[in-house]
């Protein structure tokens, strides 16, 4: 499978414009051969738009899943993206949604693990998501969920072979991103993507460092802290290489409970 990250720098609240450059992401997928293309948290919005973010916060079946289905339709490319999901008119989740290379939509996740003012304009979601594509098995996670190694595990344990994470990480973080993802793919034994962005939105200064890393917690893939492109391919069969020796997932031993 053909993985391309997206390392984008949305102009915050142009949605119509950032939909827009997605057709010419899609176009440089297709001409590199890709299966599966990723972008960032929020990708169409921004991420630091609170104060609009009830004005940008889009229903499932609001104008940017219909673009998006229909550019994997026809670039006929598997696509994943961060969305501002309005679930009524009062709840907003931070979304990821994946869809298929026929623009049907595989799997929406909703980031359980909120971070800083996260907390005062989304819910945060209940449910992990693993689904099986013909691709392979992917796990979805958001940004501060990887620095959670349960979430991780948990995708792992349900099959999970390749886990991908939309992300809007922070200066001074990039070294820590880079830490954490190498361990989550070296933990589960399992291929983990970290799609960041890039860009300034007021106070903000993201860092960008997209990466993949593989079963043994190698780096396959690193960006720098601009705009641009990653493209790795990922051979599953390196996972069964790396459980070979020993396999944690399985090997794992349940913990006795905390006492109260």
């Amino acid at each position: 499978m053909r993985l391309m990250l997206a390392q984008t720098n949305p102009v915050r609240g142009e949605i119509a414009d950032n939909v827009s450059e997605l057709e010419r992401l899609c176009q440089q997928a297709q001409q590199a051969g890709v299966d599966l293309l990723a972008l960032p948290e929020l990708a169409f919005s921004g991420y630091n738009v609170f104060s609009q973010l009830h004005q940008l916060a889009e229903f499932e079946n609001g104008q940017i899943v219909k673009s998006v289905s229909a550019l994997a339709k026809k670039y006929r490319l598997h696509l994943l993206f961060g969305l501002a999901e309005r679930i009524d008119d009062h709840r907003i989740a931070n979304a990821a949604m994946l869809f298929d290379d026929k623009g049907q939509r595989l799997a929406t996740y909703h980031k359980r693990q909120l971070w800083d003012k996260e907390h005062q304009y989304f819910i945060a979601g209940e449910d992990i998501c693993v689904v099986n594509t013909r691709l392979g098995c992917v796990g979805l996670m958001i940004c501060y969920d990887n620095e959670f190694p349960e979430i991780s595990r948990a995708l792992a344990q349900r099959g999970a072979k390749i886990i991908l994470s939309p992300t809007a990480n922070m200066v001074p973080n990039a070294d820590r991103q880079q830490l954490q993802i190498r361990a989550r793919a070296m933990d589960n034994q399992c291929f983990v993507a970290c799609i960041n962005r890039s860009g300034v939105e007021d106070e903000l200064h993201y860092c960008g460092n997209s990466l993949v890393a593989g079963p043994d917690g190698e780096v396959l893939g690193l960006l720098g802290t601009e705009v641009g492109n990653l493209v790795v391919d990922i051979d599953l069969r390196k996972i069964d290489l790396s459980r070979n020796h020993q396999n944690y997932i399985k090997d794992l031993r349940q913990l006795p409970r905390a006492q109260a």
